[in-house]
């Protein structure tokens, strides 16, 4: 009787840690929301949850893509830069009178194409992902300022601004492209070989290399799916703007990190959690959401987001080594 007692205690205490592990970001969320409700009135209302919901859509797309990246060991600083380059390239289309959905599917494969470019430069000189994607973001940035001197992209047809300012059915196009390409990433971890193989190799590449699998190829695939999603983002930052802005996307990829690892991706790769990557980007909207209710200087929203981005690196660590705490009791507990 008391070993059965033990057991469910055991159990009991296992599947609470488990749950807090992988619902940190949806907690945190949570507890964050019920701070800001008690400093403003407002923040519960309808239109400002929609508000806030909104304002994040870009950076879902774009942390999801970043979710994989990270998931399979592999890193990229260049996202924040290429969104800004291929808002160019899909400006420069839609002006010159390329129908929308055309424009648009080119956008998509430019970036799987810089994307690739990652790749292809990581795999051919064994080079660090840090640092090629850091001199690429500079070469993304120059190449942006180089073909646009400086001047936005303007007067782009109503048939694409309606893509990040419409609404259908009440609820702005850009909230259902989001939940569309959560849904696409989350199948594509859990459910395709690919996924499988991006996340064997992010535990263990050399490993995953032995087993027979081309990790090479694996890195082309994901850092391609990254410009996709960076595309998308894109075209949803470029749509809501209703212009193609010189400076658009720079600095973003901190958001992505910090809200990947957040929401429960760990550095160290190996596994994902998409769901969770969604909330930590919440939270970060949220943040900025209440800082802009209490009317405090945008400039403090930059220092919210750097130490939103230590406290994921902190929570990313201490939760790695309660994990492993909990896993070597169970082992212990199990050979007892």
């Amino acid at each position: 009787m008391a070993n059965e007692k033990t057991a469910k205690k055991s159990f009991m205490d296992n599947a609470f840690g488990k749950f807090i592990m992988n619902n940190k970001a949806l907690l945190i969320l949570i507890l964050l929301g019920a701070v800001v409700a008690c400093i403003s009135d407002v923040f519960f209302t309808a239109s400002n949850l929609l508000n806030v919901v909104r304002q994040v859509t870009y950076s879902v797309t774009l942390a999801c893509g970043f979710t994989l990246v990270l998931s399979s060991g592999n890193m990229d600083l260049s996202i924040g830069c290429m969104v800004g380059l291929v808002g160019v390239v899909l400006g420069k289309l839609l002006v010159s009178g390329v129908p929308v959905i055309l424009a648009c599917l080119i956008a998509i494969v430019v970036g799987m194409a810089f994307g690739s470019i990652n790749a292809l430069v990581i795999n051919s000189f064994d080079l660090p992902p840090f640092i090629v994607t850091l001199a690429t973001m500079s070469s993304f940035k120059g190449a942006t300022y180089i073909s646009t001197k400086m001047v936005p992209i303007s007067n782009l047809p109503k048939g694409f601004v309606v893509i990040g300012q419409g609404y259908t059915f009440g609820i702005p196009n850009q909230i259902y492209i989001m939940v569309f390409m959560i849904a696409l990433m989350a199948f594509i971890l859990n459910k395709t070989k690919f996924g499988r193989y991006a996340l064997a190799m992010g535990g263990n590449r050399e490993a995953t290399r032995l087993a027979g699998i081309n990790t090479k190829l694996i890195r082309l695939g994901v850092y391609a799916v990254m410009g996709a999603y960076v595309a998308v983002a894109s075209i949803m930052l470029t749509a809501r703007s209703a212009s193609a802005q010189v400076s658009a996307g720079q600095n973003t990829e901190m958001d992505a990190i910090a809200a990947v690892v957040v929401g429960g991706t760990p550095m160290s790769g190996g596994s994902a959690n998409v769901v969770g990557t969604m909330f930590g980007c919440l939270i970060v909207g949220v943040i900025n959401n209440g800082l802009n209710l209490m009317g405090v200087d945008a400039n403090w929203q930059l220092v919210a987001k750097g130490l939103m981005i230590l406290f994921a690196i902190v929570l990313d660590v201490v939760s790695s080594n309660i994990a492993n705490n909990m896993s070597k009791k169970r082992m212990a507990a199990a050979q007892n």
